[in-house]
């Protein structure tokens, strides 16, 4: 498999597979830190705590809120050009193959285990078809409408600059800001939901698989069974 890695487990009937690449893990943790920061801040956007006293120079909070979030607005972008790149030059596991009939088959089998339907599940070293398909949703499709409807709603400060010129059918198509303003709030809540089924599904599959799923995503690699393993389940 291109770009793989093996090494001794760090425990009998376990071996050690390099899954997730630097470029990977890079993208990781910086699309968290943005979300993160683009959460907070755009909720603040929406819904000011409070309105500062004095001269607007000495507690411009509105300012910076939408400073920070313009910045990590093109942080995300920019992170998700270069992780698009990244299906086409990193290894098997850094890849989506959605088109799979295999996919979907995993993807049921997936859902009915973290929602306790069933007991058994298949073992992956990379990510699981149920993981994948948050992954399209929720960062792929739904981080490009953000995308869209974020850079449009900064075009509509300047009617003349690039950001109307790219994204000013974007407001019209929606029947004008306030709802686009408001499909951008929504699905912002959207991450929040995304956040706390990804740590669970992450952790969940750390403490019962014993994997280093957590790990993994600091230093690449996770354990996967060898044949020994499978045929000594006590043993690991």
């Amino acid at each position: 498999m291109r770009g793989s890695k093996r090494g001794n487990g760090h425990h009998s009937g376990r071996e050690l597979v390099y899954v997730w690449e630097l470029p990977v893990r890079l993208f990781h943790w910086i699309n968290a830190l943005a979300i993160v920061v683009l959460f907070i801040t755009g909720m603040y956007i929406g819904n000011p705590l409070s309105i500062g006293q004095g001269e607007a120079v000495h507690g411009f909070v509105m300012g910076k809120m939408r400073f920070w979030h313009s910045i990590f607005a093109f942080v995300f972008t920019i992170n998700l050009l270069v992780r698009l790149y990244w299906f086409w030059r990193g290894n098997d596991y850094s890849k989506l193959k959605f088109w799979r009939r295999s996919f979907w088959q995993d993807f049921v089998a997936t859902l009915k285990y973290y929602a306790f339907i069933t007991k058994e599940h298949s073992v992956h070293v990379g990510h699981n078809a149920l993981a994948q398909f948050m992954y399209i949703f929720f960062v792929w499709l739904a981080g490009g409408f953000m995308i869209i409807t974020g850079f449009a709603m900064r075009g509509g400060n300047n009617p003349e600059g690039i950001w109307q010129t790219l994204f000013g059918w974007v407001v019209p198509g929606f029947g004008g800001e306030y709802q686009v303003r408001n499909f951008h709030h929504l699905l912002a809540w959207g991450f929040a939901v995304f956040l706390l089924g990804h740590l669970y599904m992450v952790i969940r599959q750390d403490v019962l698989d014993d994997d280093g799923t957590v790990s993994s995503i600091i230093n690449g690699y996770k354990s996967e069974l060898t044949q020994e393993g499978e045929n000594n389940p006590e043993e690991v």
